[in-house]
């Protein structure tokens, strides 16, 4: 499969340029009324925060600076974040992959996916084996794009290949739609996919999968996150037992369930800070704390609890992030601060 790789048509402003890169004005909260899906610490240290319709924000430690298909953009419907090796920003589309690499933005393809069908059109609308909703390089320097119902695309040397298409449930069309919403890499450079499907987990060391359902506490998986110790934490949708499952490079435990203080199974997002506590983003729950055996939830100064939180990132002075639908805030160890304005 080739790419389809275009250029967009305008550089990421139409401010003036200095030394080949766009200078835009900064504000110093984001929007307000922006709901944000997720974020991303890139290499500079720089914060990137994606919105469905609103385009990404930027947080250069200064100010924030507001992209959207008229600066470049390909969509302002923004999935997920991710960088290359190259420095170049990647952002998830409704129909593939947008590139920003410091002044101009550029589309990436997928190959057409028609997995449609009059059940899945009544059934589960949502459902776009073309969007991209997870972006990841792995250790060969291989882009893979995670979609909503196709399983995950390898890019590498302008080409595709599709992998984790047929795993997971068979719905009642006869196909699997495979959905990916996370990826992450473990200390050992595999590369490990959720499945959204029914397939568990997957772990790809660069020749074969390996694919792992009855082993987690349910296969209805949202997040797959691989922490700096070499843990590998899996985060459940929730409908069923589900929760929290951890793989300590031997096998998988299965021990965080609701009565172990997470009030709800479902989990968006895992974060480990440098302290080592983890923290559990949730759509359905408040924002957790996990100590290795137990959960409490985050409260901020005011002993308030922040619910609908869907990402949570760490920044270079170790301020915590999370946002969600209701938002934007910043942790600094002492008083939560609104970062979106009011």
């Amino acid at each position: 499969m080739a790419l389809c790789f275009s250029a967009c048509t305008r550089p990421a402003s139409e401010g003036a340029e200095q030394g080949g890169r766009v200078q835009r004005a900064r504000a110093a909260l984001a929007e307000s009324g922006v709901g944000f899906y997720a974020g991303y610490v890139d290499s500079s240290g720089g914060l990137w925060f994606a919105t469905r319709g609103r385009g990404v924000f930027h947080f250069d430690g200064q100010g924030f600076t507001h992209y959207t298909t008229e600066d470049g953009l390909s969509s302002n419907n923004v999935t997920c974040i991710a960088e290359d090796d190259a420095g170049n920003m990647w952002f998830g589309m409704p129909d593939g992959a947008c590139r920003y690499n410091g002044r101009v933005f550029s589309h990436l393809t997928l190959p057409w996916s028609d997995t449609s069908s009059i059940w899945l059109d009544e059934v589960y609308p949502v459902v776009n084996p073309n969007q991209v909703m997870s972006i990841h390089e792995d250790r060969t320097g291989a882009l893979w794009f995670g979609t909503n119902g196709a399983g995950a695309y390898r890019y590498e040397a302008g080409q595709f290949s599709q992998h984790l298409a047929d795993v997971g449930m068979v719905y009642d069309d006869g196909q699997h739609h495979n959905i990916v919403l996370s990826m992450d890499r473990d200390r050992e450079g595999n590369l490990w996919f959720a499945s959204l499907s029914h397939a568990g987990v997957s772990r790809f060391d660069g020749t074969a999968f390996a694919h792992f359902t009855t082993e987690l506490s349910d296969d209805f998986v949202r997040v797959v996150y691989g922490d700096p110790l070499g843990k590998v934490w899996v985060g459940t949708h929730g409908n069923h037992k589900g929760g929290l499952d951890v793989f300590d490079g031997t096998g998988f435990k299965a021990f965080h369930k609701t009565d172990d203080g997470f009030r709800h199974n479902n989990i968006w997002d895992i974060l480990m800070d440098h302290k080592g506590t983890y923290w559990m983003a949730s759509g359905t729950t408040a924002l957790s704390l996990f100590d290795g055996a137990h959960f409490r939830p985050f409260e901020d100064q005011n002993g308030k609890q922040y619910n609908e939180v869907l990402f949570v990132v760490e920044d270079a002075e170790k301020r915590i992030w999370f946002g969600g639908p209701r938002g934007l805030w910043r942790w600094d160890g002492a008083q939560v601060e609104s970062m979106s304005k009011s």
